[in-house]
């Protein structure tokens, strides 16, 4: 299907949307109807909610304690009350995985995209156990022996601790179970001494080395401590916090492919103030990157946020701003072209980007200081290339 202008729809309002979906029949989400039961080929064991028909208007779903809920758009979500964000549902995370998008949802669980017998189709699959990541905080996504891996822990800093500390504390996406397995990982499970600690946040930096922070939890004084190394297999040596800190820093927009740092040195041109630093998304990174900004200083108050996307196969990369506005190129040498994604209610926000095929996935969330409202994901048929709407000059 050739992309009708996603500004086209926005503004119209049209209720187009529920047409690409097959609908279940139970209340607040969506579900395998008897269309997407034919389509749906033997595959992983998740269990499979939605055979999404894509095309050129964008299909919205706001995250509600079951499955997914497909609504017009952000304007129509639930009015959610706002709670602090370790409490809140809301898109922690993406992976672009073995041709699937995986999102780790706080306080739910994964949802997955993946590949449909349509090339313009996904399939919308979800593995949650219960009510098992409903009282824990996801934070921290990554891969960990090939697989999606997501670590839970208890935020002691919004709410006090009324949950057992979880044990194990990562879980992750495997395509032979429909829920996600506990994974003992040897580094994030050797605490310091005392008498509950915890992992809050494991990442990998730049310089390929694995950076954790474990915290006590339950005393009338909580002890914090950081660590370092090279597997997670091996136990990790203890650093200051200076140098967890340091870990963090995003590279330099020259260690970028070629592609992708065309469309990042033009990205300033979007934004009036300073973008300070970039996320970026790809099937050919082991995490999610981050790079500074070209032309960006140190010390910016409230510096703006770029997400964007890159792959390797066709040099595709494109760039999205809090606010929707983006730039994409697709091809080596390719002309960089602005879009804008469909605008957003006030105090709602892109917060990620990411693309299975030629469906682009964008994660929304509704902001209030520390707290989220609302939050959601749009899926969209792009056809790329050419077929992002060109925003005014």
């Amino acid at each position: 299907m050739v992309l009708a202008l996603l500004l086209a729809a926005a503004c119209t309002g049209k209720d187009v949307a529920r047409d690409g979906v097959h609908e279940d029949a139970h209340e607040g989400g969506t579900g395998p109807g008897p269309a997407a039961r034919e389509q749906i080929n033997p595959g992983p064991a998740w269990p499979a909610l939605t055979l999404l028909e894509t095309g050129g208007n964008p299909l919205w779903f706001e995250l509600s304690s079951g499955s997914p809920s497909l609504i017009d758009s952000p304007a129509q979500a639930s009015l959610a009350p706002f709670a602090p964000w370790p409490n809140a549902r809301y898109v922690a995370g993406m992976e672009v995985w073995n041709n699937y998008l995986v999102m780790a949802v706080n306080r739910v669980g994964f949802i997955i995209l993946g590949p449909a017998a349509k090339d313009s189709n996904v399939i919308m699959y979800s593995a949650a156990s219960g009510g098992l990541w409903e009282p824990y905080t996801t934070e921290s996504f990554f891969i960990w022996e090939d697989k999606p891996s997501a670590l839970l822990y208890r935020n002691d800093f919004f709410a006090d601790l009324n949950a057992p500390s979880p044990r194990p504390q990562v879980y992750a996406l495997d395509p032979s179970s429909p829920i996600p397995v506990g994974v003992h990982i040897s580094a994030l499970e050797n605490f310091p001494p005392g008498r509950s600690w915890e992992t809050e946040a494991v990442r990998r930096a730049s310089d390929g080395y694995w950076y954790y922070r474990m915290k006590e939890k339950g005393e009338a004084q909580n002890e914090t401590a950081y660590f370092c190394t090279r597997d997670l297999k091996q136990n990790g040596d203890k650093i200051s916090f200076g140098e967890w800190m340091n870990s963090n820093k995003p590279e330099s927009p020259e260690n970028a492919p070629a592609y992708l740092a065309s469309v990042l040195n033009n990205a300033s041109k979007m934004d009036p103030g300073e973008i300070a630093q970039v996320k970026v998304i790809s099937p050919d990174f082991d995490s999610p990157r981050f790079f500074g900004s070209a032309g960006s200083s140190a010390g910016t108050e409230n510096p703006a946020l770029l997400y964007a996307f890159c792959r390797e196969s066709d040099s595709l990369a494109l760039a999205i701003l809090p606010g929707g506005r983006g730039l994409y190129s697709a091809g080596r040498d390719a002309e960089i072209k602005p879009f804008s994604l469909p605008a957003l209610p006030e105090g709602f926000v892109y917060t990620g980007a990411a693309l299975i095929g030629s469906v682009l996935v964008v994660s929304w969330e509704e902001q209030q200081e520390a707290g989220i409202g609302a939050a959601g994901f749009l899926v969209v048929n792009t056809d790329l290339p050419g077929s992002l709407p060109q925003r005014p000059q």
